[in-house]
């Protein structure tokens, strides 16, 4: 004889709201490119053909593309951690060509109980997930591991605050289930 168990959730399905973030490409690429200037001016013992490999230019063919490449390949792991709340796009299909958009388009379903205040906050942990990734990605390729650590370090606290500003209510706020699942069985 087997026993069947039915799992209810006491959670009707609650209703959502949908905003929407809007990244703009070229702010993300020129935080990339002030950043690695930045270490340029700040090392000591650089040689003119250093510097030059090591600072990104977008006005550059190769290091825009290669840029370019990074921070889309950071959208896509943006998108897939976001995808219990991002909303579907319209297109059907996809391929590898980089996007000519100038935005990155994040089209959300929040709660009801999401602060609208915390769009800009989220907006901008998103914005830098992007710039570090993209930075710890080209100083990775270059060889320059602790640069890139820099960078890597602070990855998952940002997405851990993105992951924290969307979930709502937040997880730290409910009591605890000491004895069972905070459903029903029967």
């Amino acid at each position: 004889m087997s026993t069947v168990v039915y799992y209810v959730d006491t959670n009707p399905t609650e209703e959502k709201k949908r905003r929407k973030i809007v990244i703009i490409k070229q702010e993300v690429y020129k935080d990339v490119e002030l950043h690695t200037f930045k270490r340029v001016e700040a090392a000591a013992d650089m040689t003119a053909k250093q510097e030059n490999a090591i600072s990104a230019d977008t006005t550059e063919n190769m290091d825009g593309a290669v840029i370019a490449r990074y921070v889309e390949y950071r959208n896509a792991q943006l998108r897939r951690k976001m995808s219990s709340i991002l909303l579907d796009m319209e297109s059907l299909g996809a391929d590898d060509v980089l996007s000519l958009d100038e935005v990155f388009a994040y089209n959300l379903s929040l709660s009801t109980d999401f602060k609208d205040a915390m769009l800009r906050p989220l907006a901008e942990y998103m914005h830098r997930f992007l710039v570090w990734g993209a930075l710890y990605d080209w100083y990775n390729q270059l060889g320059m591991r602790q640069e890139a650590a820099i960078y890597g370090s602070e990855l998952q606290e940002i997405e851990d605050e993105i992951n924290n500003i969307t979930r709502v209510p937040s997880w730290a706020k409910r009591p605890l289930q000491p004895f069972g699942p905070a459903r029903k069985i029967f």
